[in-house]
């Protein structure tokens, strides 16, 4: 393989910084210790969010539905998780998925963000008391051995648990690592040389924490950093408050990059979450004397010494948040009516329809990534309906009209000529195989999903492919819908009315069952579709016998009546499974009627 002078001086570029690094790694014992104290933190958050997925899965939906139904059940559910696995960025990233899933609500999804970065705080304690104050490695050694001997379980649920300890281990030697390195990078190198004073000061270490936070991620790091670094004098107490800030900015990295791929829904969050944390950083740098004066006060009320800046700094990160959340929690209406102005669901154009429902973040989940995609399949469904209907030369409209299907036709005495391609090429074709590439990405993401979870990707894969096949069978129809539904013979027009008004009675049941919510109605909705179904029988009716027997009608035009009663017959049939399917989506009525179906 040639290589062009360009790559060849990027391959020796990168070998050349690669000798240095091992060099100063190997060198310099102080900075080896630091940098893998800061790895085996950053891998541990990964392999805590591996547990976290494999624990919550299959439980979400409903899980979700207890904790965020009210606001303030939605915040400390956030401060919980978000305490739990040490990343900000991570859980403001979740909650772009669940609301761009429908999982939960706007204002919900705000007092998300609110908890999250509270939970900052919660975190600056405990690596403040527990991190620093004892040998937290000793910690670490247990529950690595039985992390480990847990992972090897083949069971998913033990082996998150294993995980889940694995990680909290990793986290704590992480911890210990940085601690160690920065005490003995004293002796080599004394940043401490650099501390900055007064104003200046403050807006150059608020942008060193804003950075460190974009580079790895996570605030709580960053925190954990400046904290282990204060604990040996590396950085004064002011520098050290400077990062603090800095980090919360720079948490807003993460969830930026977490919306590129969500919908509008998620957009609002990522608008909320960098609204909140720029207004916090920006009040604390202006009335930074008057946080300080707080965080003094506040440490002789709880007893905490004066020199101990380390319990000090987790005074200060409680405060600089506790402020913000009691400033902007009780305006979450308000910032809900603010952030729905500012960003509105674009308008879809009839010929060029895209997805509604996927998004990237919704993938982080089973749970969200099932809730997508059949929310985006109903979606394609409705679009798929309006496409039959024009094959039928009736209009959308008609499938939500309240007027009788006899009275309808009889109206619809003009051919819409519409041409299929462009309809099936501008509403359906994009939206089908996005979400087939989307289902496959979900199950590759998900590998532990439950055998419950593993049928309905097939299943809503399936519904597709049943409503990608009706089309295929309209297009057929069309032909000879335009040919004979308005023919002068009044016998093969009225073979042809029978046909469209019994496909108009199928396309006004399968669009109410997908949007059903009134449980009387579902069990009546399937006996109706089921007689649907078996009116699809012209083969055998006198009248089609009668009319070919008295020449009302040429051999050829019974042929046709007979091939596109078949292909109406498999147009019913298949959007009828399809639209049961869609509907049996946490629907147990539904569920239970599909299930005694197929038995």
């Amino acid at each position: 393989m040639k290589y062009s002078f360009f790559n060849l001086s990027k391959l020796l570029l990168s070998t050349i910084l690669a000798i240095f690094l091992l060099i100063v790694l190997f060198k310099y014992e102080s900075f080896l210790k630091l940098c893998t104290g800061i790895c085996l933190f950053l891998f541990a958050m990964s392999i805590l969010q591996e547990s976290f997925k494999i624990l919550s899965g299959g439980i979400l939906d409903t899980f979700l539905n207890k904790v965020t139904d009210k606001n303030y059940k939605s915040f400390l559910f956030a401060f919980s998780l978000s305490t739990l696995v040490q990343s900000s960025g991570l859980i403001s990233v979740i909650t772009i998925s669940f609301l761009s899933a429908n999982l939960i609500s706007l204002a919900s999804g705000v007092a998300m963000i609110y908890g999250v970065n509270l939970s900052t705080a919660l975190s600056a304690w405990i690596m403040s008391y527990f991190g620093l104050k004892s040998s937290i490695s000793l910690y670490a050694m247990p529950l690595i051995v039985f992390g480990v001997l847990l992972m090897l379980n083949k069971q998913s649920k033990i082996k998150g648990v294993g995980l889940f300890l694995l990680s909290l281990g990793f986290l704590f030697l992480g911890i210990s690592y940085m601690k160690e390195g920065f005490e003995y990078f004293k002796d080599s190198v004394d940043i401490s040389r650099y501390q900055m004073q007064g104003f200046l000061g403050l807006l150059v270490y608020v942008v060193i924490g804003f950075f460190i936070t974009a580079l790895i991620q996570s605030s709580h790091a960053t925190l954990t950093l400046a904290i282990t670094a204060l604990s040996v004098g590396q950085i004064s107490y002011e520098n050290a408050v400077a990062i603090v800030i800095g980090a919360n900015v720079g948490s807003t990295a993460m969830t930026i990059m977490g919306s590129i791929g969500s919908n509008t829904s998620g957009k609002k969050i990522m608008i909320t979450h960098v609204i909140f944390n720029v207004a916090c950083a920006l009040l604390a740098i202006i009335f930074i004397h008057y946080y300080l004066l707080a965080t003094d006060f506040l440490c002789v009320y709880f007893h905490i010494a004066s020199d101990d800046y380390v319990l000090k700094l987790a005074m200060f990160a409680t405060i600089f948040n506790l402020v913000g959340v009691i400033l902007f929690y009780p305006f979450i209406p308000q910032m809900c009516e603010f952030l729905n102005f500012c960003i509105k669901e674009k308008r879809k154009f009839a010929l060029s329809d895209k997805p509604l429902y996927l998004n990237h973040s919704a993938l982080e989940f089973t749970d969200s990534a099932l809730e997508v995609l059949f929310l985006e399949s109903k979606h394609l469904f409705t679009n798929a309906l309006s496409i039959v209907a024009a094959m039928i030369s009736v209009k959308t409209g008609d499938i939500y009209n309240k007027q009788s299907v006899e009275e309808l036709i009889s109206k619809r005495t003009q051919p819409i000529d519409e041409d299929f391609d462009t309809l099936y090429q501008g509403q359906f074709k994009g939206i089908y195989s996005e979400i087939i590439d989307f289902a496959v990405n979900a199950s590759s993401s998900n590998s532990n999903e439950s055998t419950k979870q593993t049928k309905e990707f097939l299943q809503v894969r399936r519904a597709n492919l049943l409503i990608a096949n009706a089309l295929k069978d309209a297009k057929v129809l069309q032909i000879n819908i335009l040919k004979y539904a308005f023919s002068s013979n009044t016998d093969i027009k009225n073979e042809y009315d029978h046909l469209r008004r019994n496909i108009l009675r199928m396309l006004r049941l399968t669009q109410e069952l997908i949007k059903i919510k009134d449980e009387k109605r579902i069990e009546q909705i399937f006996e109706e579709l089921a007689l649907n179904v078996k009116k699809y029988n012209a083969i055998s009716s006198t009248s089609l016998d009668a009319l070919i027997r008295y020449k009302r009608i040429t051999d050829t035009q019974a042929t046709s009546i007979m091939n596109d009663t078949a292909l109406s017959k498999n147009i019913a049939k298949e959007l009828t499974e399809a639209s049961k399917i869609l509907a049996s989506y946490k629907n147990d009525q539904v569920s239970k009627l599909l299930r005694a179906e197929n038995a």
